[in-house]
């Protein structure tokens, strides 16, 4: 290899560099592991509100509150964000229930679905599942839970990630508590901006 092959190879991988740099919607290198949390939360209804009820995704990088919030209490973590994407109640028809913000307070008919928090169902295991569905969420209506259920969970926006896009997890539920009115989940969040990897450790995609 000549010294003119070797400069030109230098200088062809600088431009790539720079335009990547300059490129405002280029996906940055994933800076968070995902792991995999247990978490409580306490029915909305008939719980103190001292209590965590609701979970925001975008705080799951949080190692004081994993997501969990109370409600009423705890302020959203971004500016003109909904104060939670779901929360956790008992109906006292249907029982359990994970319910997105949109289903308690509606929006504007006019406006975009694509930016609220929702789940839907999944046929995979918690284990089995490496990557987040992209469509499909249920956003205005109740999930109805049952021990052992897993579903795909979608965060509301804005939620600080740079691109504008939702964050991702998976949950499983494990057990209920009659007596607490309380619901025992894990979930695993990725809250690196546009990456939908739902695996343990820093995502690759």
């Amino acid at each position: 290899m000549t010294r003119g092959t070797i400069t030109a190879m230098v200088g062809a991988l600088a431009a790539l560099g720079l335009a990547a740099c300059d490129d405002p919607f280029a996906i940055l290198p994933a800076t968070r592991e995902n792991r995999v949390d247990t978490l409580e939360l306490f029915a909305a209804n008939g719980t103190p509100l001292e209590r965590p009820s609701g979970y925001i995704i975008a705080l799951n990088s949080n190692e004081l509150t994993r997501g969990v919030v109370r409600l009423g209490l705890d302020p959203p973590p971004i500016l003109n964000a909904p104060p939670f994407d779901f929360l956790y109640r008992i109906n006292a028809t249907d029982g359990p229930q994970f319910v997105p913000f949109a289903a308690v307070t509606p929006p504007d008919r006019n406006q975009s679905s694509a930016g609220r928090a929702g789940l839907q169902g999944s046929t995979e295991t918690f284990d089995e599942i490496d990557e987040a569905q992209q469509v499909g969420y249920i956003v205005d209506k109740p999930t109805n839970l049952r021990a052992g259920q897993v579903l795909f969970a979608r965060s509301s926006l804005p939620n600080g990630c740079f691109l504008g896009i939702p964050y991702y997890a998976k949950i499983e539920v494990l057990a209920f508590d009659a007596s607490a009115r309380s619901v025992k989940f894990r979930i695993l969040a990725n809250t690196n901006c546009g990456y939908r990897g739902l695996l343990p450790g820093l995502p690759k995609r």
